[in-house]
């Protein structure tokens, strides 16, 4: 197995030299780093970091934090999730960094485990898959020495450490692009379906929703579900529409929140179809019946751009905050001769 003094003496430098050129210092220039990197290529030399990461303490692997879910089951089968890791992953691969997931169904459990991640795997860099109001695990990863993140998601707080940058989609406009777009299809009485207005995101889809409807002079109410308790969500689906009769259509917190309706007005056995339109634009709203209408945030650009504020070399030049644009889809689900 070729070693890196064999990667030397191919490249005509020393050991010291080919392993700076194979970290890509800037001492060394790029001529000589393409000889190195020829040499590796000739070789088939593969770097062993596991060895550099116990010697530097330090390690070629990124923490990728999930929100904390009653059931990790569902968590784990939501395509949202999936392609954002997907993005991350394909940026991860090309910088030679692995990924490493953190889940929990407390908040204390999903801790420990990034504490872990932190203490035990020396991982220093994270991505925040939410951005949640007062989220302790937040606040921990982000109090630790050396540590690095980014947020899939905007920030409660109006200042936040340098450290941490956020990669987001303008979900406040959504919302209003939602509430603008059943308008003119002709849904005038919406309500908006959610889960946990603590997340950010919902809030802000929420936010836009409403104040696009007040100023058309509308109503626009708001539903909570369970994302667990099946027999308490179908019992409130059904109290609320009786007491809403001029109910038209549901705007959706995300797409697993318009599936959970669908199957809902099964299970209750409504006479009366409701439009459904929803947010993420994820695998599973073409295979929906009907297919769902939802608002496309391009959710693997969302992981790749993360991933590459993360690893990006010059911390002189750090954005922020990168939004990600958005983009109506419209299925089945909202077209007025399906319902």
């Amino acid at each position: 197995m070729a070693t890196i003094k064999d990667v030397a003496r191919i490249a005509g430098v020393s050991a010291s030299t080919a392993s700076r050129a194979l970290h890509d210092s800037d001492m060394i220039s790029e001529a000589t780093k393409e000889r190195v990197r020829r040499a590796m290529e000739e070789l088939d030399y593969s770097p062993n970091y596991s060895a550099q990461n116990l010697v530097n303490r330090t390690t070629n692997t990124i923490g990728i934090v999930l929100p904390v879910r009653e059931s990790q089951d569902s968590l784990g089968n939501n395509p949202f999730f999936m392609q954002i890791i997907q993005g991350i992953s394909s940026v991860c691969s090309e910088n030679d960094y692995m990924v490493n997931l953190a889940s929990g169904r407390t908040d204390d459990e999903l801790r420990k485990n990034c504490q872990a991640l932190i203490r035990s795997g020396n991982i220093s860099k994270f991505i925040f898959l939410y951005s949640r109001k007062d989220d302790p695990v937040f606040d921990f990863v982000k109090k630790q020495k050396k540590v690095s993140c980014v947020v899939v998601g905007s920030s409660y707080e109006k200042k936040t450490q340098k450290s941490v940058q956020f990669v987001d989609n303008d979900n406040y406009q959504a919302g209003r692009d939602v509430a603008d777009f059943m308008l003119k299809k002709g849904y005038e009485h919406l309500v908006f379906a959610y889960t946990d207005m603590n997340e950010l995101v919902q809030t802000e889809r929420y936010q836009g929703c409403s104040d696009y409807l007040k100023e058309q002079q509308k109503e626009g109410l708001s539903l909570s579900f369970s994302r667990v308790k099946e027999e308490e969500n179908i019992l409130k689906l059904q109290t609320f529409l009786a007491n809403h009769p001029k109910t038209q259509a549901f705007i959706a917190c995300d797409d697993i929140m318009a599936i959970r309706l669908q199957r809902l007005f099964k299970n209750s056995r409504l006479h009366k179809n409701y439009a459904v339109i929803s947010f993420n634009n994820s695998l599973i709203t073409e295979i929906a019946n009907p297919a769902l209408t939802s608002v496309d945030i391009f959710p693997y650009q969302l992981g790749e751009k993360a991933a590459q504020l993360l690893l990006e070399k010059s911390k002189k030049s750090k954005v922020q905050k990168v939004i990600i644009p958005h983009k109506i889809i419209e299925r089945e689900s909202t077209k007025i001769d399906e319902l």
